[in-house]
């Protein structure tokens, strides 16, 4: 996962999608974004999943009772793999092959209950006759057992393994009465006789009789065992030759079993691409239920870039919040290709703007419903966020260099029609160089075709023109009075007051507005000394 991804939120998302089934797990650690040009096949995408949302409302109990089975899959994948090349399946392959054909049926059975259909592409072919290839028996179960019906040689020599193994089991007894009535004594349950070490009468009668091996020894024990006859030497060899034989027969039947399961690799493959495309369809459903979600409206390739999202949320912020007892406030704002500037306070939730407008970006790429009142987007070629995240040991370079780097990197990106969002760029270098750099970047991308997105605290960028200025309402309809309450306590309630009291709703401003003077203010109710805030008032008059 790239620092974008997790910057954005991508990670947080693909964590909550848990699909239930191994295909689905693969597919959703293997999902790709559409890129522009691929837009009829989004839409197609963004039709399933409202179906299945739809489908979520219509037919909870055979959308839970699919998932219970996608959750009973196992994970058959490799043993596919074996046998395209050639390979024999064990048994407990040849199990797990039936269980997944016992549940591929039964998913299929409820698919073709809905109403509608799901699109054919999320629906296993049909696997009747592989099926009752592996159980002659007609049990209808999924286990899976090697049984005597797959072969007339199986069952013959199965037979006569039994007989057999009958045949010496009474020999065997009969041995054991006749002996134990020459000593006088019983075997144990492990067919042997036990002597104590002090009898040694005892001892010599048993090996008198010259039917017993001694077979162990302990602190007090002698045992004995009896030692095969001849006739039962010849049992156990005719046994074992039987024996070899069910397994030479057995082998034979599962390289039958493969070859078949072979002939219908590719609709096993089909099969499991299906089951993982309807897997990750209905977690994708599940999600957007969840995070109130509604479906994006999409920009045509041939349309300007355009960006719009009403009353949207951040679900991993959000989250966090609700944990603080707190509530994300939905962020409102529109963008066309070119470049937008949002400003305002420290802690006035600028980043989050910028995370929720690429988390939103990326999860329409991704086919995914979007947590908000509305939204309108295309699909963007990149998406970039530079933020001030810095790690020296990784880049090598000073907080400015990594930010100049991470600029270069992304500048060719929007020559073609891609989503840039800056956080406070060269705000790590001196304010006068920032400031003139800051407004140059500004005005190259304003060329571009790209949407690019900005925030900051420099003036000059508020009189661009062409760029469009969002502005954080921040503190600047709060009373002073009320704002003066809010600071008076100790300074950790005084944060968590001026927190309470921001509001991180965006504005639309126009661009020759100054930018929000709200320090002055607030380091004023929280105590600075007055001859400085009047000196810094002067300061900004020049």
């Amino acid at each position: 996962m790239s620092d974008a991804s997790l910057m954005l939120g991508l990670d947080y998302f693909l964590a909550s999608l848990a699909p239930a089934s191994p295909y689905g797990q693969a597919q959703a650690r293997t999902l790709r974004p559409f890129k522009p040009g691929q837009e009829s096949a989004l839409r197609e995408e963004l039709a399933s999943l409202e179906h299945a949302l739809s489908l979520l409302s219509t037919h909870p109990d055979e959308l839970a009772k699919i998932r219970h089975y996608l959750a009973e899959l196992p994970d058959w994948r490799e043993p596919l793999h074996e046998v395209l090349a050639g390979g024999v399946l064990s048994d407990v392959e040849l199990f797990s092959l039936k269980q997944n054909l016992y549940f591929f049926a039964r998913i299929k059975e409820i698919l073709t209950t809905l109403s509608p259909l799901l699109p054919a592409k999320y629906e296993p072919p049909d696997f009747y006759a592989l099926l009752a290839l592996l159980d002659p028996d007609k049990t209808g179960s999924p286990s899976f057992y090697l049984s005597d019906s797959f072969s007339v040689r199986l069952a013959e020599y199965r037979a006569k393994i039994r007989a057999q193994q009958r045949a010496a089991s009474r020999l065997s007894e009969s041995q054991k009465e006749r002996a134990a009535s020459l000593v006088g004594l019983s075997f144990n349950p492990a067919g042997e006789l036990a002597a104590p070490r002090h009898d040694r009468s005892l001892q010599s009668r048993i090996e008198a009789t010259a039917q017993f091996i001694l077979s162990r020894e302990t602190y007090t024990e002698r045992y004995y065992q009896l030692k095969p006859t001849s006739q039962e030497l010849t049992l156990a060899q005719e046994l074992d030759r039987l024996l070899k034989y069910e397994q030479e027969e057995e082998e034979r039947v599962r390289h039958k079993l493969s070859l078949a399961v072979k002939q219908v690799g590719e609709h096993l493959r089909q099969a499991i691409a299906s089951l993982g495309r309807l897997d990750l369809l209905l977690s994708k459903a599940l999600l957007a239920r969840n995070w109130r979600c509604v479906r994006p409206e999409l920009v045509g390739r041939d349309e300007p870039a355009e960006f719009v999202m009403v009353a949207a949320r951040h679900p991993e912020i959000e989250a966090s919040l609700k944990k603080q007892g707190k509530a994300f406030t939905p962020i409102s704002i529109s963008l066309r290709a070119g470049v937008a500037i949002v400003t305002g306070a420290n802690m006035g939730g600028k980043t989050v703007t910028l995370r929720t407008v690429g988390l939103l970006a990326a999860l329409v790429a991704y086919g995914m419903f979007v947590p908000a009142s509305h939204c309108r987007t295309g699909l963007f070629a990149h998406i970039s966020i530079l933020t001030g995240e810095y790690r020296a040991f990784v880049t090598g370079l000073s907080r400015f260099g990594h930010e100049i780097a991470a600029l270069c990197a992304a500048l060719p990106e929007v020559e073609t029609r891609s989503l840039l969002l800056v956080d406070e760029l060269a705000s790590s270098t001196n304010p006068a160089e920032g400031s003139a750099l800051a407004q140059a970047v500004a005005e190259h991308l304003s060329q571009s075709p790209s949407i690019c997105l900005l925030t900051t605290h420099y003036d000059r960028l508020a009189y661009l023109r062409g760029v469009a200025h969002w502005q954080v309402v921040g503190l600047s309809n709060v009373p002073s009075q009320e704002l003066a309450e809010a600071l008076a306590d100790d300074p950790a309630a005084s944060r968590r007051d001026l927190a309470e009291l921001m509001d991180y709703t965006l504005t639309p401003t126009e661009p020759t507005r100054h930018l929000p003077r709200e320090a002055l203010r607030v380091a004023s109710h929280l105590g600075l000394p007055e001859s400085i805030l009047v000196r810094a008032a002067k300061l900004l008059r020049r």
